[in-house]
Parts: C-alpha cells; structure tokens; sequence
C-alpha cells in the first residue's frame, strides 16, 4: 500500500514538473516571440546603449550587436549610431537621442510586414526598406504626432517642444494630434516643415538647420571598432595617393569640435567645402569605373572584382551600389545603400554572400578630389564560419 502511494505521488510529482518545464518553455518561447530581431548595428560611435522594455536589462551596442523589438536605444553626447533593419532599412541616430522600436517584423512567408518606432528625442533619420515597399504598416510617432510613411528618406529632429520634418525622398503624411493632416515630400508644396507643441505648422522651402547637422559629429570618444575602422579609412586614402592632406588629419583624436578645418572642409577642393559641393550638385550619377582596388582573401587570390555605387544628390541618398569579386572558394557579393553624411557616406549592407553561403560586414566610404571620385574599404565574412572573410579598398569614379 505504500509501495502504490509512494508511486502515485511519484507521478503526481512528475506530471507537476513537467507541467512546469512545458510552462517555463512556453513563456520563454513568448519572450523571444515577444523580442523579434529588428535589425543589426552598423555604426555605434561614442555611448549607444539598448534598453529591453520587457526584461529592462541594458546592454552596449557596438558593430554587428542586434537590436529588438521592445527595444528603447539612446545614444549619449557626441555619439551616433547607424542599423540595418530586417527588412533592408537603414536608421540613423544623432548624439542625444532616444527611441522605441515597438514593433519592427518582416517576414513574408508569415505575412508579417510592420513597424513602428517612436521618436523621443533627438534626430533620427530613415530609408525605409521593404516592409513599405511591399505595402506593409510603417509607422514613426512623434511627440506632436504620428508618420505615415509614403516614401523612402525622411528625417525627424526633436529639439525641445519643437519637432522638425524633412522627406527627402517621396513623402509622409503626418497625423497631427489634433487629427489633422500634414502631408510633405516630392509630390507636396513643401518638403519641409516644424511642428510645435501647440500644433502650429512652420513650413520651409528648404531643410532647416537642426535638422541637417549632426548624423556625422566627430567623437573624441570612438569605440575601439569605430577606430578600427577609421584606421582602413586612413590606409585606403593613403594607398590611393589621391589624399589632400596627411593622413594623420584623419585621425579623431586630433579633432575637436573648434578645429577650423574639420572632415567636410578638407575633403573639398578649389576652396570649396564638400557641403558647398553637394549644394551645387543636382541628379544622380552612378560611380562605376574602378580606379583602384586591393583585396585580400582568406580563400587566397581574388579576380574580377567590380563596384558600383549610385548617387543621388537630390535626395542626399545611396539608392543602392554593389561590389562582387571571386577567390578559390567562390564568388563574394553585397549589395548596400545608404545616406549622404557630408565628411563621409554612411552605408549599410543589406545582403552579402560567398558562394553559396551567407556572410556580413561592413563598408565605408567618403568623397575626395571633390565629388568626382569615392574612396573606401570593406569587411566581409561568412556568418557561420567568420574565419573565411575578405577586406579591401577601393577607388570608383563615374
């Protein structure tokens, strides 16, 4: 009798744990659910940091860190930070500023396609990616209402009880907390606009100044990554012999906030800065002609290597460009796009391979010998084997 007792509860007590266990999975399962991927770090200069609005648990961002649904990330003074979404967007944070990605899925096969994000502060700035072009829900808040995006490029600046507005591609229209309707872009009297706290609309025939500064701020407090970086840049304006000034000028911590010659002057000819330059510029141009080019491979010597890149100057954008080359394992491919940041191009790879296998990295470039050629460098590796990879630099005119 006790024998049978004794088993009973035994299986009472195993049937309980498992119960357990089977919740305990499903409520991890939820969590995960709960925190999709929203994109990866591209860019993360000076203190970036994430704050998970479920688990409210922070952690640094750096180069290649995911970012989540439910996920708040702020970027500290004299810091920026750049992501490539899930569905091939590009985000852009200036220093001080903080949002809340509430939701950003896109998976096709699920039917899933929406976003939203909420501007709290600061300047953030957008080239929308799939989850608009396949008709799906993309919406950004702001404190004086909500973006219903029509476009591509478009960019938010909070400053105070004031929020600025600029579509550089396309348009928004914006639902006002009074419920009215603010529509702006290419296809609208005006591109640009404010919004105060009251509602009152202030519109512009061109992008007001808070909101056209500050996505590339020198930091004199780079992560060791965003040097690494820096130092390709610097090897690649050095290998090109093209370089109007040492390459020590480069270097961030020589740089202050006061220099007289900062990177967009210095990047500029004939007295003219590069602002100056892309003020005058109009249309696009595609940068096609490879001028120069060094590839190392893991896999050993590389051939038929080709870039593009295409520039639109009207809307400050990179619609898109691609580089591909083969080594002994097979060929090596990335398509990127990206943004206009004056003292450099702030690009995002959107899709990379080698061979038949999916790899990552990043790729940098800036303007010299004015606009008429771009010189840069890359890193590519494989996702589940980082030990094949390949870097470069180049030089592309049109």
């Amino acid at each position: 009798m006790n024998k049978l007792k004794y088993l009973t509860s035994s299986k009472v007590f195993s049937t309980r744990l498992l119960c357990t266990i089977f919740i305990c999975v499903l409520g991890s399962q939820n969590t995960v659910l709960a925190s999709d991927v929203a994109g990866k770090t591209i860019l993360a200069k000076g203190t970036v940091e994430s704050f998970d609005l479920n688990s409210n648990e922070t952690r640094k961002l750096k180069r290649r860190s995911q970012i989540f649904s439910a996920d708040k990330i702020i970027t500290g003074n004299k810091s920026k930070a750049q992501f490539s979404m899930s569905d091939g967007g590009l985000i852009t944070l200036k220093e001080n500023t903080e949002i809340l990605i509430t939701n950003y899925k896109y998976n096709p096969e699920a039917g899933e396609a929406s976003a939203t994000l909420e501007v709290v502060n600061g300047g953030f700035r957008s080239i929308s990616g799939l989850i608009k072009k396949s008709g799906g829900d993309y919406q950004v808040k702001t404190p004086v209402g909500s973006i219903g995006i029509r476009g591509t490029h478009f960019a938010v600046e909070v400053v105070g009880e004031e929020t600025f507005l600029a579509v550089y591609s396309g348009n928004i229209d914006v639902e006002l907390n009074d419920q009215s309707i603010l529509s702006l872009g290419s296809s609208e009297d005006f591109a640009f606009a404010s919004v105060n706290a009251q509602g009152q609309i202030t519109r512009m025939t061109q992008a007001p100044a808070a909101i056209s500064l500050g996505f590339s701020d020198v930091s004199p407090d780079a992560t060791d990554e965003e040097n690494d970086t820096n130092e390709s840049l610097q090897t690649a304006i050095a290998d090109s012999g093209v370089s109007p000034v040492d390459s020590d000028t480069l270097d961030n911590e020589n740089l202050t906030d006061s220099d007289v010659y900062n990177e967009s002057e210095w990047l500029g000819i004939n007295g003219s800065s590069v602002a100056e330059l892309l003020a005058e510029r109009t249309g696009t141009i595609d940068y096609n002609n490879v001028t120069q080019s060094t590839v190392i491979s893991s896999a050993g010597p590389i051939s038929d290597f080709s870039m593009n890149m295409t520039i639109d100057f009207d809307n400050a954008s990179v619609p898109g460009g691609s580089l591909s080359f083969t080594d002994s394992q097979g060929e090596w491919f990335a398509a990127y796009s990206g943004l206009i940041n004056i003292d450099q191009l702030d690009l995002g790879i959107n899709f990379a391979s080698h061979g038949d296998n999916k790899a990552e990295g990043i790729i940098f470039a800036a303007f010299t010998n004015g606009l008429d050629e771009i010189i840069g460098g890359f890193n590519l590796q494989e996702i589940n084997n980082p030990s094949v990879n390949a870097d470069g630099s180049f030089n592309i005119r049109p």
